[in-house]
């Protein structure tokens, strides 16, 4: 059973750097394509700017989710600073998780009815007609992997504040 959670946590990872990885490329070259029309050739390209856009939000969520699972998001630690014991530590950390848990957990309550909303509306861009849901579906699933990896990183907080080893961090350093 461990074998194929970490195999899903791997696929995960790899997903997620796949989509970031190609979006990356697709839209530094759709952007190049649409300056060299505009400003070269003087005819840009119809709907390019939309399709950027799309690509950007799963950019921006699915760039977040990898943060998260890095742990490398932006934190506000400067109480750590009065601590200096390991257990501490991480106790402070555990109350701020479980903080950035609930939150994460709210972005998904969130964005579920929005992604749904999305589904049954059936809304389309304007230029290229692309469905709505593409873009407004990147924020409810960015919203499950940040839920995901601040609760990892959560547990393995709380472990820490007990004493004991990291589950989830040791995935995380294999993966760099």
């Amino acid at each position: 059973m461990m074998k194929i959670l970490i195999f899903l946590w791997k696929t995960l990872i790899f997903l997620q750097k796949f989509i970031m990885i190609s979006g990356g490329c697709l839209a530094g070259i759709l952007i190049f394509v649409q300056v060299f029309l505009r400003y070269v050739l003087g005819s840009p390209l119809f709907g390019v700017e939309e399709l950027i856009l799309f690509i950007a939000v799963w950019l921006y969520f699915i760039g977040a989710a990898y943060g998260a699972y890095e742990r490398s998001h932006i934190k506000a630690e400067l109480i750590l600073l009065g601590f200096t014991s390991t257990k501490s530590k991480a106790v402070i950390r555990s109350i701020n998780g479980v903080i950035t848990v609930f939150l994460a957990v709210t972005m998904v309550t969130w964005s579920y009815p929005y992604f749904i909303w999305g589904l049954t509306r059936g809304a389309t861009s304007q230029a290229l007609l692309l469905p709505m849901v593409l873009c407004q579906s990147a924020i409810f699933f960015g919203s499950i992997l940040m839920s995901i990896y601040f609760t990892a990183e959560l547990l393995d907080n709380l472990l820490l504040s007990f004493g004991k080893k990291q589950i989830f961090a040791p995935l995380s350093e294999k993966d760099t």
